[in-house]
C-alpha cells in the first residue's frame, strides 16, 4: 500500500502541488494577524520580531561605535537630537530618602531642583491619585468634631483661638497644594492609569486630544478603556499635560507594542510618551489620521509637529527599543535631592521620573530581556516621537506578503523540479535565507515591519513536502533496485547502484559484455545416486561458494538451471575489465570445486567436476520475459557461443574454455591455445583458449609445457605431421591431458586427407 502511494506521489505534476501550496499559504496569510491574540503564527512572529530587533540593534551599535571611534569629540551621553534622561527612584534613593510614597513636599523639591538644573520637561511615570495627609487639616477636623459632639469643650474661647491660629497654616502645610503651585511654573507631565472596570474612577483626567461624536467613537476600532486612576484634581489642573502610563503585553507576556492613544467616553487621550513629546515641542494638540472602511473607522497615524507616526488600527506602535536596559543616562533621585553636582547632564533634557527598584513593581519583560524598567519604555517612545526611529507595518503589507509568498513558492517548485533531495535542501535553504535577509534589510534600513515567520513557514512547508517526497522516492528506488538485483549483483555493486539509482534500471541495452556458463560434469549420474534431500544439500553447498566467487569479481548472476550457473559482467554496473574479471572468477570457481570435491568425498558423496565457458562480445541485456514472469538476463549470438564453449570443454578435457575476444583482452595470464573451431549453428570459426593461471603464479614446468605446446600447434598448422606427433608424445609424457590425445588421434586422420591450400586448422563440432 505504501509503495503504491509513493508511486502515485512521484508522478504528481507540478500544477496541483503549486495550487495546494499556494492555497495553504494564502490560508495562513489571510488568517487575521493580531499581536493581542494567542496563536501559533503570532508566537512565531513574536519570536522572529525579537530576533530581528536584537540583531538590528547589534548592527546599529557596532556602526555607532565605529563612528564614535573616528570622532573623539562625540559626547558619549548624547543619544539623539533631544537628550533623554531618566531620574531613577532606585533602591539607593529609597534607602536614603525613605520608603515610597514620598511626601509631595519632597516631590516639589525634586521638580524645583530639576528645573533649576536645566530640565526642559519633567514627565512622571508616577500617579498621584491619593491626597497627602495634612496634619493641620486633621487637627481642625478633630476640633470641629468636638464642637458638634454632645460634650462641650471645657474652654470654648481657647479652642476658637486655636482654630483661628491653625487656619493660615493649613494651606502652608498642604503638600499637594505646594506641588500644584510649583507645577504651574514648570513643564510637568503627569501620568495616570486607564482601567478596564468602568466603576473605577479616581482623580481627574486631562482634556482629551480629540472628542468625537458618539456614533463615530463607537465605530472607531482604537483601544478603549472604561475606568481610570488619575492624579488629584489640584495636580491635574496645574500640570502642563497628562498621559496614560498603562502598558500592554503580548500573549506571551512580552511588551513589544504600546498604544499612543486610548479612547474613553468619546475622547482620545495621549500616552505619557506622546504627552511628554508634545510638551517638549510646545504643542497643544496632536492631529489624528483616520481611515474609513465601510462603517468602521481605523486610526492610521498620529501627527507630531510635521511628522506622521504610523500606527496600527488600534493606535499601537512598535516600541522602538534603542538597546538593552540602561541605554539612556540614569540619575539617582537622591543625588538630585541632595544637591550633588550633575554637570550639564540635565540641560534642555526631557526627564522621565520613574523607578528601577524591584519592590515598586515597575519592571517589564521585553525583547531586551526581563526586569526592564517601564519608565525606559516611555522614554524610548518619546525619543522616537521627537527624534524619529519607529518601525511600522505599512497598509500594503498583506497584499505584498501574499505576492512574495506565491512567487517564492512557484520559484521553489520550479527549482525543485528535477533536483535530488540534497539539492532541494540547499535550494530551499537559499530561498528561505534570501527571504529572511530581504525582510531584515527592509526592517533595518527602511524601518518596515513585514511578517517574517509567515514568509518562512510557507516555503518551509513546500520544501519539506518536496524533500520528503524526494527522500521517499529515493527510498523507493533504493528498495526497488535492491529487490531487483540483490539476487544477481554483489552487495558492493548494489550500494553503488543505490547511490545513483537513476543510472540503473531494467531498460534494454546492446553492449559488449562477458558471459560465463558453468556446468557439473555427469550431473545426471550423480543425481541418480542421491536422495532428494542429499541432492538439494549438495547443490546448496556447491552454489554458495560458486556464487561468492562470481560476486567477488563483480559478476551478475543470471540464473541457476539445475546444476548450471550463468553469469555475466558489464551490467547493470559498468565494468571496463569484464573479460579479466570473468576469467578470474572462473579460476576461483575451479579452486572452489576442487576443495568441495575433497569435502564431498569425505562425506561419501560423489566427486564433482565442472566445465566453464566464457565469451566476450556484444549482447542484449535487460528485463525480459512475459507479463507473468520476467528476469534480468542477456541474449544474443555472443551468449550462445559462451554456452557452446562450456559444452565443448568435455571434448578437449579442459575445465575452462574462453573465446579469442576474451583472450585478447587479458593481460598477464598463461593461456593455452586449444583449437580453432566452428560450433554448431555458427559458420564463423573462432579460436578457443584455456587460461591455466596468472603468469606470476604459474610453475616453471607448466610454462615449459605450454611453450612446447605452442611449438607443436605451430607444426600442426604447418602440416608438419611427423614433428608434431613427436612433440605430442613428449607432451603426453609430461602431462597426460585429453587435448593432447585429441590431436594425437586427429593428425593421422588429416595425413590421408587432401587438405585445401587455405586450410587453417579449423575443426567443426557437429554437436552442442
Amino acid at each position: 500500500m505504501a509503495t503504491h502511494w509513493i508511486k502515485k506521489v512521484s508522478k504528481w505534476p507540478i500544477a496541483p502541488v503549486a495550487a495546494v501550496s499556494i492555497w495553504l499559504t494564502c490560508a495562513i496569510v489571510l488568517s487575521e494577524y493580531d499581536t493581542h491574540k494567542p496563536s501559533l503564527i503570532n508566537r512565531l512572529e513574536s519570536f522572529y520580531y525579537d530576533l530581528r530587533l536584537n540583531l538590528s540593534l547589534t548592527l546599529k551599535a557596532s556602526t555607532s561605535k565605529t563612528v564614535q571611534e573616528k570622532d573623539a569629540e562625540v559626547d558619549e551621553n548624547f543619544m539623539g537630537e533631544v537628550p533623554i534622561v531618566i531620574l531613577d527612584i532606585d533602591a539607593t534613593s529609597l534607602l536614603k530618602e525613605g520608603r515610597w510614597p514620598w511626601s509631595r513636599v519632597k516631590i516639589a523639591h525634586l521638580v524645583e531642583t530639576l528645573m533649576q538644573k536645566g530640565a526642559a520637561v519633567i514627565a512622571f511615570d508616577v500617579v498621584f491619585s491619593e491626597p497627602e495627609r495634612n496634619p493641620v487639616s486633621e487637627v481642625l477636623a478633630a476640633l470641629q468634631a468636638q464642637e458638634t459632639s454632645t460634650q462641650s469643650p471645657s474652654n470654648p474661647n481657647k479652642q476658637e483661638q486655636t482654630q483661628k491660629a491653625l487656619v493660615p497654616l493649613e494651606s502652608q502645610l498642604d503638600a499637594d497644594l505646594r506641588l500644584s503651585q510649583l507645577m504651574q511654573d514648570t513643564a510637568t507631565v503627569l501620568g495616570f492609569f486607564f482601567e478596564y472596570e468602568k466603576d473605577i474612577r479616581i482623580g481627574q483626567l486631562p482634556n482629551p486630544l480629540l472628542t468625537l461624536p458618539k456614533e463615530k467613537f463607537d465605530a472607531l476600532v482604537v483601544l478603549k478603556q472604561q475606568g481610570f486612576t488619575a492624579s488629584l484634581p489640584v495636580l491635574a489642573q496645574s500640570a502642563a499635560n497628562s498621559g496614560f502610563v498603562t502598558t500592554f503585553t503580548d500573549p506571551d507576556g512580552i511588551v513589544r507594542h504600546s498604544p499612543l492613544v486610548i479612547g474613553h467616553e468619546q475622547g482620545i487621550y495621549p500616552s505619557l510618551s506622546l504627552a511628554a513629546a508634545m510638551a517638549y515641542l510646545f504643542l497643544d494638540e496632536a492631529e489624528l489620521q483616520m481611515a474609513d472602511i465601510s462603517d468602521i473607522h481605523t486610526l492610521t497615524a498620529v501627527r507630531i509637529a510635521q511628522d506622521w507616526i504610523p500606527t496600527d488600527a488600534r493606535g499601537f506602535v512598535n516600541i522602538p527599543y534603542p538597546g538593552p536596559r540602561g541605554h539612556y543616562p540614569y540619575i539617582s533621585a537622591t543625588n538630585v535631592l541632595q544637591g550633588k553636582d550633575l554637570g550639564d547632564s540635565l540641560q534642555d533634557a526631557l526627564v522621565f521620573v520613574g523607578t528601577s527598584a524591584i519592590g515598586l513593581a515597575d519592571l517589564r519583560s521585553t525583547p531586551m530581556g526581563p526586569q526592564y524598567p517601564g519608565v525606559e519604555i516611555h522614554a524610548a517612545i518619546a525619543d522616537a516621537l521627537i527624534n524619529g526611529g519607529f518601525t511600522h507595518r505599512p497598509d500594503w503589507e498583506a497584499g505584498a506578503t501574499q505576492v512574495v509568498l506565491i512567487l517564492s513558492i512557484l520559484g521553489l517548485i520550479a527549482i525543485f523540479h528535477g533536483f535530488g533531495s540534497w539539492g532541494m535542501v540547499l535550494g530551499g535553504a537559499l530561498m528561505i535565507l534570501g527571504l529572511v535577509g530581504f525582510n531584515f534589510y527592509l526592517w533595518h534600513v527602511e524601518g518596515l515591519d513585514l511578517p517574517g515567520a509567515t514568509l518562512v513557514i510557507a516555503p518551509t512547508l513546500v520544501s519539506v513536502f518536496y524533500i520528503a517526497e524526494g527522500f521517499l522516492r529515493e527510498s523507493h528506488q533504493r528498495r526497488k533496485l535492491k529487490s531487483m538485483f540483490d539476487q544477481y549483483v554483489p552487495p558492493v555493486h548494489i550500494e553503488h547502484m543505490i547511490d545513483d539509482p537513476e543510472s540503473y534500471g531494467f531498460q534494454g541495452e546492446f553492449k559488449e559484455m562477458s558471459v560465463l556458463f558453468s556446468d557439473i560434469r555427469g550431473f545426471t549420474q550423480i543425481s541418480e545416486k542421491l536422495s532428494a534431500n542429499q541432492l538439494k544439500q549438495m547443490l546448496n553447498d556447491y552454489f554458495t561458494p560458486i556464487t561468492e566467487a562470481i560476486f567477488d569479481q563483480g559478476g551478475t548472476i543470471d540464473k541457476y538451471v539445475g546444476d548450471m550457473v550463468m553469469a555475466f559482467w558489464g551490467a547493470p554496473v559498468e565494468d571496463d575489465q569484464h573479460p579479466q574479471h570473468a576469467v578470474e572468477a572462473a579460476l576461483e570457481m575451479l579452486k572452489v570445486t576442487e576443495a568441495l570435491r575433497e569435502g564431498f568425498k569425505a562425506q561419501g558423496l560423489p566427486e564433482i567436476r565442472i566445465g566453464i565457458g566464457i565469451n566476450t562480445g556484444h549482447m542484449n541485456v535487460g528485463d525480459m520475459g512475459s507479463t507473468f514472469r520476467r528476469a534480468y538476463t542477456v541474449i544474443g549470438d555472443a551468449v550462445n557461443l559462451g554456452s557452446r564453449l562450456e559444452s565443448i570443454t568435455k571434448f578437449y578435457g579442459v575445465p575452462l574454455l574462453i573465446s579469442e575476444t576474451t583472450c585478447q583482452r587479458l593481460e598477464g595470464y598463461l593461456c593455452q591455445r586449444i583449437d580453432k573451431i566452428r560450433v554448431k549453428g555458427k559458420e564463423e570459426p573462432v579460436c578457443v583458449y584455456c587460461p591455466w593461471s596468472k603468469l606470476s603464479d604459474a610453475e616453471d614446468e607448466l610454462v615449459a609445457e605450454m611453450a612446447l605446446w605452442d611449438e607443436t600447434y605451430g607444426l600442426y598448422l604447418e602440416r608438419k605431421w611427423t614433428q608434431a606427433q613427436s612433440n605430442l608424445l613428449k607432451l603426453v609424457t609430461l602431462s597426460p591431458r585429453e587435448v593432447y590425445k585429441v590431436y594425437s588421434k586427429r593428425i593421422p586422420e588429416l595425413v590421408g586427407q587432401d587438405l585445401p591450400d587455405d586450410w587453417d586448422g579449423t575443426f567443426t563440432h557437429t554437436s552442442k
